[in-house]
């Protein structure tokens, strides 16, 4: 159960998942690389709270951070290239100060590293700029696995093909999707959402609304009309299922 670590003088970087939101499901070995790290850093988007917020919400019940420092990375929510890469690199170079400093960094993502996260592109930066340095990826349950959980929903059975994606960058993506796989789970619905339920009704998918899965004010909805009346956040999502019998 030890991490495995190289014998270096210099740090390691984690990449750990913190799973959705409930403290429970945070791993073993997420727990040692919290408790072993000096740094905790965690992406935020430069607001108040946010998933700044709720990944340090999950790990504080069970990990003291007190007296570790937190490094608040910032990315912005834009689609600007050249200010997303500026972030990245900023980023990239403040975990590569500490890493040099001999201390071991856990970068915490809500979810799993390796899923639409920040990490990844950081880690990237780290190992082009700072050869010497360890990365150690530590995978996290994602918000659709447990909100597939909770609704008791096989997300993919026998030979079914799954796809994910976000659904608020290209709606012909989402439909592309619809014609192509059993079970389509959307990310980032909010912004698209009542246009996406009616292509699900259209298409003849079922569909299972998450939202914040795994807090105290989650939200689980299985039934599609329950879904057309919900009020979607940023932190949720759908899991779409093709009907076998009268798919269109």
């Amino acid at each position: 159960m030890a991490l495995d670590k190289k014998k270096t003088p210099c740090g390691t970087l984690y990449g750990v998942g913190v799973g959705p939101g409930d403290p429970g499901l945070l791993t073993l070995k997420a727990l040692e690389a919290l408790s072993a790290a000096g740094v905790i850093a965690v992406p935020s988007s430069g607001n108040a709270g946010g998933a700044t917020h709720m990944a340090l919400s999950i790990i504080s019940p069970v990990v003291s951070i007190n007296q570790k420092e937190i490094l608040r990375l910032v990315f912005p929510m834009t689609h600007d290239g050249k200010e997303i890469e500026k972030a990245r690199s900023e980023a990239g170079d403040k975990v590569i100060e500490r890493l040099k400093n001999g201390l071991d960094v856990a970068f915490i993502t809500l979810g799993d590293p390796m899923l639409y996260s920040t990490f990844s592109p950081v880690a990237a930066i780290v190992k082009k700029r700072f050869k010497d340095a360890a990365i150690r990826v530590i995978p996290g349950v994602n918000s659709f696995s447990a909100a597939a959980a909770l609704a008791c929903l096989p997300i993919a059975e026998h030979d079914e093909r799954i796809a994910v994606l976000p659904a608020s960058y290209d709606m012909e993506s989402v439909k592309e999707a619809l014609r192509s796989f059993d079970t389509v789970i959307l990310m980032k619905v909010n912004k698209v959402f009542g246009e996406l339920v009616g292509v699900l009704e259209e298409k003849g998918f079922s569909a299972v609304f998450a939202s914040r899965v795994g807090f105290s004010d989650e939200l689980i909805l299985t039934d599609i009309k329950d879904v057309k009346a919900a009020s979607p956040g940023y932190f949720s999502l759908i899991i779409a299922k093709k009907r076998h019998n009268d798919a269109k």
